[in-house]
């Protein structure tokens, strides 16, 4: 989730949210889904790919909870510094300066400024520029991308358990560029758009009927009503 995201839930009240919700998950009270929930679908020791790390919140917090092998992407220079400066008391989160994308080689990367430098994207801001004005998009740098496929094989990694995907409108691009390691995923965390924030993203309806034709089910959906995105869970059930 952008960090524009995380400072909307203050502003706005918490009876507009709705979440869909099964396999008997309590209801969520806010946007975010509890990472301690993940528990239930994972092993023990999991492989967890963390891509649009930002700085390593999450990357430490799934490391905390669910221990493993993180490995956090994050493109950027001066935040994979930060990234890579707030993880190293963790011996088993592995930081990478590069993009997973959809092909090996390089490609552009949108770089956000301004009110959150956590919406960047390989995808050309749209509609974010009109819902997120503070926001800015000033510069497009290239950056280095590799599909996950391509990179599990450089790393000798035949199986990832969970995917936890920020990508800002990319994800189902990564997926698709990646049967491989897709096959071998449990676990699905993703944020999903609900209109053209990114020119050409998939939206929501699109990226969950893909997964379910790839024997995923939806979990749980934690998106607050009237918001561009939002963060859903996806389990393996075949």
């Amino acid at each position: 989730m952008s960090i524009v995201s995380k400072i909307r839930i203050k502003a706005r009240s918490l009876s507009e949210f709705y979440f869909f919700q099964s396999f008997g998950i309590p209801e969520i009270k806010e946007d975010k889904i509890s990472k301690s929930i993940l528990k239930k679908y994972l092993p023990v020791n999991p492989v967890i790919i963390d891509c649009g790390a930002h700085v390593g919140i999450d990357s430490i917090e799934l490391y905390k909870i669910l221990g493993g092998e993180v490995h956090a992407f994050e493109p950027v220079d001066n935040i994979f510094t930060q990234l890579t400066k707030n993880t190293s008391a963790f011996s088993n989160i592995h930081c990478y300066k590069l993009a997973l994308g959809d092909k090996n080689g390089s490609q552009f990367f949108y770089v956000s400024e301004g009110a959150s430098d956590a919406s960047s994207s390989l995808l050309e801001p749209k509609d974010h520029l009109l819902d997120h004005p503070n926001t800015t998009f000033n510069n497009k740098i290239e950056v280095q991308t590799l599909t996950l496929d391509e990179w599990a094989k450089i790393q000798a990694i035949t199986k990832v358990d969970m995917l936890w995907l920020d990508m800002q409108g990319f994800e189902l691009n990564l997926l698709k560029a990646s049967p491989k390691i897709l096959s071998t995923v449990q676990l699905i965390h993703t944020e999903v758009s609900l209109k053209e924030t990114y020119k050409g993203v998939p939206l929501y309806k699109e990226y969950r009927s893909f997964l379910e034709g790839k024997g995923f089910k939806l979990a749980l959906e934690a998106i607050p009503s009237g918001w561009d995105m939002g963060n859903v869970l996806f389990a393996r059930t075949k």
